[in-house]
């Protein structure tokens, strides 16, 4: 059987290890439970963009966030902490807790948010606002200062890109370019004109434009296949499986500019598959782990190939379909890790090239990647793996 799957199926070994062993886990797991009630001694910005100052402006209203101060010295997270910090809000001369502020909705105008191991504050403000934190303990405070400055609304009268026209997207399909400039002013923001702004989007060899604004209809869902980015002055973001045109145009004065993704289809001359880079991976603190998918044909894979991959993972001494989570021991998760479960988990990620994720990886593994001789999906495929 072993035999009959390497001639007739291209397959991709990959060794998978770990730097803790399970018994390592569970002494972290204790301790953190013990550090649950520790206090707040002293607290440090936790960078210069963080505090104590943080400047913004929108129309009418701007959201700030910045990341939890560094505890202690460094020495408590959040979580040790949690229980012992509290805000406050200046109203006039008096810091007055934000529970007490009428004006102030837990998970409305403001909250916590968790990124990527991270933790801090974010607040919607419609004038500049101070914060404070403070140990319900020892009383020690840090202060922040979140300035707002109002946008005027204005109209479009001329647009010229800042990026582009002539774009390229990735294997991934994932592209974007930064707003024009509005008005011939660098000085005009994307919000003071946002309520005078259409996107329309259309294939490059058709002459019909669809408006994707709130047009799930179209396929062109927000925030799935296309979107805003904020970084860098902020502008659009796709992810394409063709070549299309996107048109910014102004609902006043008809002002418009056309930018062109261009998406390459590779031309595969065989579906031979080749390590993307190497075939060992180790696993961090976390049990965290990313593996690129091989090359096709010396190339990376695109979206519409990647449900012709087979995936099986070693599980004492007998190959398993990974998808096949009561063999396998590893549950698919669409939506990334997560960390309300104890499962093994796995799924998809997608940065200019895709790849796969396992979390937590405990303890070493081997897992082998197959392609379809005919790059096809389907009897062929099932048939390589018999």
């Amino acid at each position: 059987m072993e035999r009959r799957f390497m001639q007739k199926a291209l397959c991709l070994f990959l060794a998978i290890g770990v730097l803790a062993s399970v018994s390592l886990w569970q002494p972290a797991q204790v301790h953190g439970a013990e550090a649950a009630a520790t206090t707040v001694t002293s607290m440090d910005y936790f960078s210069a963009a963080d505090g104590p100052i943080i400047s913004k402006s929108g129309v009418g209203q701007a959201s700030y966030g910045f990341v939890m101060p560094k505890f202690n010295g460094g020495t408590a997270t959040w979580n040790d902490v949690a229980q012992d910090v509290g805000v406050k809000v200046k109203v006039g001369a008096n810091w007055v807790d934000i529970d007490s502020v009428s004006s102030f909705i837990y998970n409305q105008n403001w909250g916590h948010w968790s990124d990527g191991g991270f933790t801090g504050y974010w607040f919607t403000l419609s004038a500049t606002t101070e914060i404070q934190l403070y140990s319900k303990a020892n009383g020690v405070t840090l202060n922040y200062t979140l300035v707002f400055q109002n946008i005027n609304k204005t109209t479009i009268t001329a647009m010229v890109p800042t990026q582009g026209p002539q774009i390229t997207a990735s294997f991934t399909g994932g592209a974007g370019f930064t707003y024009p400039t509005f008005n011939n002013d660098p000085a005009v923001t994307y919000e003071a004109v946002a309520d005078d702004l259409k996107v329309y989007v259309k294939p490059v060899n058709s002459s019909t434009w669809i408006d994707i604004d709130n047009n799930a209809a179209s396929g062109w869902i927000y925030d799935q296949n296309f979107g805003h980015f904020t970084d860098g002055g902020g502008g659009y973001w796709f992810n394409v499986t063709e070549s299309i045109n996107v048109k910014l145009e102004s609902k006043t004065s008809g002002t418009n500019v056309v930018y062109t993704i261009t998406f390459n289809e590779p031309v595969r001359n065989s579906y031979v598959i080749t390590p993307y880079e190497g075939t060992t991976f180790t696993a961090d603190a976390n049990g965290a782990i990313g593996v690129p998918l091989p090359k096709i044909d010396g190339g990376a894979p695109i979206g519409t190939e990647l449900d012709n991959f087979v995936y099986q993972i070693n599980i004492n001494g007998q190959w398993v379909n990974m998808g096949d989570s009561g063999l396998s021991g590893f549950t698919y998760s669409a939506n990334g890790y997560n960390n309300m479960s104890d499962a093994n988990q796995w799924g998809y990620w997608a940065d200019h090239i895709y790849g796969l994720w396992f979390q937590p990886i405990q303890e070493d593994m081997l897992i082998r990647i197959g392609y379809p001789l005919n790059g096809q999906k389907g009897g062929s495929r099932g048939q390589q793996l018999c």
